[in-house]
């Protein structure tokens, strides 16, 4: 991959595979899969870093949408995927987030930078979901089971940090994971940067690959074209 290319973007390839990479991200949401490792904040980063306007945004946001009503039925209307719980409201801002810092992705597609955008991208999103879902709690603790209700103190909110999210830690309420190992693991959140990274590189790369011959067409130095 190029360090550096030109901020110049080919619409619509780029909003086709935003397109797919939603649909991945919705499908990864619903059907059973290594803890955390889904694709909705590399939707989110690819949409930043190659879709312009207000695609990008809207993307990450059908795919929460569409993939939480479907966990809302599938697992029998339980009331933390519907979208009337108030973590959704800070857990679609996180994706938000993830949008603008696939913006510093525009004119580059090194790994490097991506492997940083995918790391930054997870860590704010444990962070906000965690601080805020301990900050709001006294909005519906009776909605919260015993466990996961956190005191009003720096020990309430470092234990809900050390827990996690209930709606973090496993995305699919109506099965069992098959990946017994991987969903056992304790530090989710190292799947859910492996995934923002992996799947962000490989949407950059396909987009790459699918614009290089138009690119290539592009830097003809015009004394070579003929009339």
């Amino acid at each position: 991959m190029n360090v550096e290319k030109p901020e110049t973007t080919n619409r619509p390839i780029a909003l086709g595979i935003a397109i797919v990479a939603g649909v991945i991200a919705t499908i990864l949401r619903v059907v059973p899969h290594p803890t955390n490792f889904s694709s909705v904040g590399a939707a989110s980063l690819f949409g930043g870093a190659r879709v312009k306007a207000w695609y990008a945004y809207l993307i990450p946001l059908a795919v929460m949408i569409v993939s939480d009503l479907t966990l809302w039925v599938l697992s029998g209307f339980d009331f933390n995927y519907s979208l009337g719980h108030p973590s959704r409201a800070f857990v679609y801002a996180s994706f938000m987030i993830y949008v603008a810092i696939g913006r510093w992705l525009i004119k580059t597609d090194s790994v490097t930078s991506i492997a940083l955008a995918g790391t930054l991208g997870g860590l704010q999103f444990w962070v906000l979901t965690n601080f805020c879902e301990w900050l709001f709690q006294p909005l519906y603790y009776n909605l919260i089971a015993e466990p996961f209700r956190y005191s009003r103190d720096l020990t309430g909110l470092a234990t809900c940090f050390a827990a996690a999210l209930p709606f973090y830690q496993g995305e699919t309420a109506f099965g069992e994971h098959p990946f017994v190992v991987l969903t056992d693991f304790k530090f989710t959140i190292v799947w859910t940067i492996v995934g923002d990274i992996v799947f962000t590189a490989g949407y950059i790369w396909v987009y790459a690959k699918l614009t290089q011959p138009q690119a290539e067409r592009a830097t003809v130095p015009a004394a070579e074209v003929t009339t």
